[in-house]
């Protein structure tokens, strides 16, 4: 038997409760082994509950439990989650945790000290939802020397952009709608300011390059300055706009970025449209492969944690697979080589021919209507991004959002 111990009874953590409680049949089918919900850990008041009698205000207690194999983290945030997760794992339970942040901040430490008492680390549910992707790439693809992650990690920015896009709808008017059908929280900052993607392809990258757990040296732009305009240059670009987390092993280290880019419509990332994720690994024996589905949600996160459970309950003794990581050292985001496009707004007519000898191979675009009086499109040559953000910011003239422009 598989005692499980649970430290939130949240959206997540209910979902965690549900899976184990009525699917029990199906997980001893899996494992052969029952995997019981032995102690749930939450302040709030759940007595109308049938399994009213699991609940404690106690996490420490929890955690020290001698009875619980495997300690469940549903809590969110970094402290206190982090002080519960490590005397857990003092005590010799397993751990698993869907926890993006306590990974990115505290992943390292809490990986080193349940190798030191033997037991597991997972958070397959960190990164994707119920997409698995952190199994595969750590399990399935480790034949393969891995050097780029790209990916759609945000569901909330995902739809937002979905919907600027096919509904025509402001930036304001779309996070109020994903906000109404519970895609968006009330504070939405993480997802659209790119945090929430960021700590995601940090913790990809890690397992993909062995890279550290350090998200700070990692470019970050969101989509708030991104506008209808926008949407519709990309439209008759044949791009389609979306909020792009890439991590790349280079010669000298790793670098990694989110930001927004226009993608082509041949691209495998351009057509993942509404609340999905989608994630693109390269490798050198298997080339690109694509995982997608739903990035987020109750369940489907449930779902994934419980994955880790069972995990567990097979193979309690298996070390982590990651490459060795020596010394990978974090190189500038905006160092490699790309495209870029903005709007250049409010330019008088002699405005293009400077343009383009200041920023010499760039290509304008001008759209039809009255919206677009005054203004065009500057779509950069190639080159490396951090010159030309520099260039574009030199013009000295008014421009909207910049966005990265991909080719296939």
């Amino acid at each position: 038997m598989i005692r499980v111990g649970l430290l939130g009874h949240g959206v997540v953590g209910s979902g965690v409760a549900e899976i184990l409680r009525k699917n029990g049949d199906v997980l001893w089918a899996r494992t052969g082994q029952r995997l019981e919900l032995a102690s749930i850990c939450d302040l709030r008041d759940f007595s109308h509950l049938e399994y009213a009698s699991l609940f404690t205000k106690d996490a420490l207690a929890m955690a020290r439990d001698k009875s619980i194999d495997v300690f469940v983290e549903c809590m969110g945030g970094v402290e206190p989650a982090r002080s519960f997760v490590l005397e857990a794992v003092r005590q010799g339970k397993h751990v698993v945790t869907s926890n993006k942040a306590l990974v990115v901040a505290a992943g390292e430490e809490i990986a080193a000290l349940a190798q030191e008492k033997g037991v597991r680390f997972l958070y397959e549910a960190s990164v994707g939802g119920g997409i698995p992707v952190v199994t595969p790439i750590r399990q399935c693809l480790a034949a393969n020397r891995l050097d780029r992650i790209a990916g759609i990690l945000n569901g909330t920015t995902n739809y937002i952009l979905t919907r600027m896009k096919d509904g025509g709808v402001s930036f304001d008017a779309a996070l109020q709608e994903a906000q109404r059908l519970g895609y968006a929280e009330s504070d939405p900052s993480a997802d659209v300011q790119g945090d929430d993607a960021r700590r995601k392809i940090c913790i990809l990258a890690h397992i993909a390059f062995g890279s550290p757990l350090d998200d700070g040296h990692i470019f970050t732009e969101g989509i708030s300055a991104l506008t209808r305009e926008d949407m519709l240059y990309a439209r008759e670009l044949g791009r389609s706009v979306k909020l792009l987390a890439v991590a790349e092993l280079v010669s000298g280290g790793w670098r990694a970025l989110v930001a927004p880019a226009m993608l082509p419509q041949g691209h495998p990332l351009g057509g993942v449209d509404d609340v999905f994720n989608a994630v693109l690994v390269h490798g050198d024996m298997v080339d690109d492969v694509l995982f997608y589905g739903r990035g987020a949600g109750a369940l489907p996160t449930a779902s994934a944690m419980v994955g880790d459970v069972l995990d567990i309950a097979l193979h309690p003794g298996d070390a982590p697979l990651c490459p060795p990581r020596g010394e990978l050292a974090a190189l500038p985001s905006l160092g490699g080589q790309t495209r870029l496009f903005t709007r250049v707004l409010r330019a008088p007519a002699e405005t293009a021919d400077r343009v383009l000898a200041q920023i010499p191979g760039s290509r304008l675009v001008r759209l039809d209507g009255p919206a677009f009086q005054g203004e065009f499109g500057l779509i950069t040559e190639e080159g490396e991004e951090a010159a030309l953000r520099k260039a574009i910011d030199e013009l000295g003239l008014p421009h909207g959002a910049v966005l990265r422009y991909m080719s296939v």
